[in-house]
């Protein structure tokens, strides 16, 4: 195996298989070493972020995820209530948005359902391969490489290794890389059973049943919506997975369902911690840290997975553009300044949530249901989480600041105004593009791409990894200026992970060594 063409990428989850599937659509040889014997069968994230799902629908498998999801249009996140059929407590709905900021829907995709969908695209890319069964043992560092050695099998040597083993990484710990965060807040068992509810629910259509008691706090999740469910079952201290067999599970599920006539069967059961940490790294050398194995996130707002692949998108198009050699490698130093300060953001918001819930059982164990009643209708999960979905912008990266300001926000987690200023996400907007209608999303991925406005200068750019599309020629948007904050003859760079590098207001005379200035800050030309 070739160690000046491959990857190496340890961990076969959705942020391993994603960043491979990246890859190998950006031409470059890359394997997954996975040690279980295939995909996962107990789903633990579900969420799908309107920003993900913009990324699954880069890759042409949006629809296929929707395929396995909830179906659209839930109203409610959370229904709160005494059992699953008792006396409501309080609702959180689901804040409706419009397609002016994104053309993706929040999904409710089980974690099962997305590395299948994952793993099907994967096969198909004859650049990428997967070895279940695989057991990384540890990794020896070198100056220009990484040797993995794996157990049962033979040591391998990559240029570059990807470690999304998770949240106890065992990469990360050999590399000695520390972690920030709270600690453990919580010991739980996340169960899996099926019991046909559904039919019982009428009106009561959500994606979270916290169901609570003066004696207990369970937490239900729908998988499907009628049959299949999760419940997460805080553990007292000293609990262990043993002192839970399947029929005190089920006893368990079925107290708190409020529905003692219909059978429940016991699927699968994963204890999990909730200790939330984002690693002291990104980059150590030639390996770099994504998914769990970097942010592993509290799971009240589902933002773990999502904080992974959005992670995983913004270092497989920097990874790609060293091993060809088109970019220097210190641009995945960008990586950890990029990521790990998003990460550091969304664990706090996620830490946030997690205390809201544990302040609402608090007050159900306490009898005070009229606190109850308050804290959920107050919820910080009412919001429409824009900010934190689609406005999270880079203070320093790959990018070329232009002086500009982030537009305010007086609630950084819900309020979003879309900018297109660098370091942030290229702003949506529905265009017409040979009498289709199409995203200015959809005009990323890839490569680099120049969008410029109507009255841009046709100019010899010399730039064979940059494409360019210009308003009123390639496509037509009225608003297309006014939104991406530029002049008819202005130009707006965008990375191949949609996020912007550079912007002129006007297009000068030199543009084109301005242009060719900006492309080498961002590519990191000098040390290549």
């Amino acid at each position: 195996m070739s160690s000046d063409e491959s990857v190496a990428i340890v961990g076969g989850g959705p942020c391993g298989l994603m960043t491979a599937l990246l890859l190998a659509r950006a031409g470059i040889r890359c394997v997954v070493f996975e040690k279980k014997p295939g995909i996962s069968t107990h789903p633990k994230a579900m969420g799908i972020s309107r920003r993900t799902a913009e990324i699954f629908r880069h890759l042409g498998l949006l629809e296929n995820l929707a395929n396995g999801s909830l179906a659209e249009g839930t109203p409610y996140l959370a229904i709160w209530s005494k059992s699953l059929v008792g006396e409501e407590l309080g609702r959180v709905p689901v804040a409706q948005v419009s397609d002016e900021f994104s053309p993706c829907s929040k999904l409710h995709c089980p974690q099962t359902w997305t590395e299948r969908v994952l793993l099907e695209a994967l096969a198909a890319e004859p650049l990428a391969e997967i070895r279940f069964e695989h057991e990384v043992a540890g990794i020896e560092m070198g100056s220009d490489d990484a040797r993995l050695i794996l157990a049962g099998h033979d040591a391998l040597t990559f240029s570059w290794v990807v470690a999304a083993d998770g949240a106890g990484s065992a990469i990360r710990r050999q590399l000695k890389v520390g972690t920030v965060g709270p600690g453990e807040m919580g010991h739980f068992l996340n169960v899996m059973f099926r019991a046909r509810y559904g039919a019982h629910l009428g009106d009561r259509k959500a994606i979270l049943y916290p169901v609570l008691s003066t004696e207990y706090f369970e937490h239900f999740v729908a998988v499907d919506g009628q049959d299949l469910w999760l419940m997460h079952h805080f553990l007292q201290p000293g609990e262990q997975l043993a002192d839970f067999p399947a029929e005190r599970l089920q006893e368990m599920v079925v107290k708190a369902s409020g529905l003692p006539l219909e059978p429940v069967e016991i699927l699968s059961v994963m204890p999990w911690v909730m200790s939330p940490k984002v690693a002291e790294l990104f980059r150590i050398g030639r390996v770099l840290l994504v998914g769990d194995a970097a942010s592993r996130l509290s799971p009240a707002g589902g933002l773990g997975l999502n904080t992974g692949v959005q992670a995983a998108h913004n270092l497989a198009w920097k990874l790609a553009m060293v091993v060809k050699r088109k970019a220097g490698p210190s641009i995945l130093d960008t990586y950890q300044e990029e990521r790990q300060g998003a990460a550091l953001w969304t664990m706090q918001n996620t830490n946030r949530n997690s205390e809201e819930i544990f302040a609402i059982v608090a007050k159900a164990l306490e009898n005070d249901w009229e606190a109850v009643r308050n804290l959920i209708a107050g919820s910080r999960r009412i919001g429409t989480g824009l900010g934190q979905d689609l406005g999270i912008s880079y203070s320093r990266g790959a990018f070329v600041p232009d002086e500009s300001e982030l537009p305010s926000a007086k609630d950084p987690i819900n309020d979003y105004q879309p900018s297109a200023r660098p370091g942030s996400r290229a702003p949506h907007l529905w265009i017409d593009r040979h009498g289709a209608k199409l995203s200015t999303l959809d005009l990323f991925g890839g490569q680099i791409v120049l969008l410029a406005g109507t009255a841009y200068p046709s100019i010899n750019l010399d730039a064979k990894e940059v494409i360019t599309f210009q308003n009123g020629k390639d496509f037509i948007a009225d608003e297309f200026e006014r939104l991406y904050g530029i002049a008819e003859d202005g130009a707006v760079l965008v990375r191949p992970d949609g996020y912007v590098g550079a912007r002129w207001r006007r297009t000068q005379q030199n543009f084109p060594d301005q242009f060719a200035l900006a492309l080498a800050v961002i590519l990191r030309a000098g040390d290549r």
